[in-house]
């Protein structure tokens, strides 16, 4: 067997179906982008968030792995039939095409009691998050299968633990963390558990543009912060 093939036969051994590409640093397609090649908006930043890890529409890596979602050889002809030259063309099958292994990953999770974690917290680093739909398909990155990291996880509640973590040392919890907060209903088909805070009177409440949107007048803030205080 080549060194090519086995690097593959790795990524299926231990339950990779896409390619986790520490090593290399790809911009990634923006939500807009991503939006204009058929993702919903809701689920755009997410998606944004996964692909700012893998790659562009046109990245083809070192193992052959494709596109802005990087679907390596094995996985990518089972949701694509073309070519990898009309896959890398096309940004509406890349993105049809990682809608639907995150519909399968999420239900695999499901099936194999993985989102039995949802709503326990978690840490990695110095980051730490509460664990929600988002947070286990991100981690689902490492594998959904019953015996993949995400389920040494989640049937040991370790971080640290050697069989929760990748080749590269990196823990499935760093996954976790990453992940949380996106709104990903249109993967798992329920509702996000996003909180999404709505104005009620004068405060400082973001909008899209990561901006306070309704900024309270001075007589009327509970706090005022002087710009020599931030």
């Amino acid at each position: 067997m080549s060194v090519r093939r086995q690097i593959r036969q790795s990524f299926v051994d231990a339950g990779f179906l896409l390619c986790l590409s520490a090593a290399a640093a790809f911009a990634g397609e923006s939500a807009a982008n991503l939006t204009s090649a058929g993702i919903p908006s809701n689920c755009a930043d997410f998606a944004s968030k996964v692909s700012a890890s893998e790659g562009n529409f046109g990245t083809v890596n070192q193992f052959g792995c494709l596109g802005a979602f990087q679907f390596c050889p094995g996985t990518f002809q089972r949701y694509y039939s073309g070519s990898a030259q009309s896959f890398l063309n096309d940004p509406s099958a890349q993105t049809a095409a990682w809608t639907q292994y995150e519909q399968n990953s999420w239900s695999q999770a499901e099936k194999n009691g993985l989102t039995s974690v949802i709503g326990q917290q978690v840490c990695s680093g110095s980051k730490c998050a509460t664990i929600d739909q988002s947070s286990i398909l991100m981690a689902c990155q490492f594998g959904c299968g019953a015996n993949g990291k995400l389920a040494n996880y989640v049937a040991s509640g370790d971080c640290n633990a050697r069989n929760v973590k990748d080749g590269n040392g990196v823990s499935v919890c760093t996954y976790l963390v990453r992940g949380a907060g996106y709104d990903v209903s249109c993967f798992t088909g329920q509702d996000s558990a996003v909180c999404v805070q709505t104005p009620t009177g004068p405060g400082d409440f973001p909008g899209s543009s990561g901006i306070a949107s309704n900024p309270p007048t001075a007589s009327s803030a509970a706090v005022i912060v002087a710009p020599n205080d931030v």
